[in-house]
């Protein structure tokens, strides 16, 4: 018993700290929606409309790919 009570503290102490993290960092959780390997490496748009996303989401999720692929680059170069 003092093991099972051990390990369930253990995990609440590790719950709230990860609570902790996404309210300081002030993001909101959401899913992955398969993650970076949900579409094919060799698309573009890959990940973008792997979930059926509107119009306005696989724009939205282009302009952040394109984002971070300049930043990747400027961090590459420096």
């Amino acid at each position: 018993m003092e093991q099972f009570i051990a390990t369930f503290i253990a995990f609440v102490v590790v719950m709230m700290g990860m609570s902790v993290g996404v309210v300081f960092m002030g993001r909101a959780i959401q899913g992955s929606c398969g993650g970076i390997g949900a579409g094919d490496a060799e698309d573009e748009d890959s990940g973008c409309d792997f979930c059926g996303n509107s119009e306005e989401d696989q724009q939205s999720c282009k302009r952040r790919k394109k984002r971070a692929e300049a930043k990747a680059l400027r961090s590459a170069i420096h």
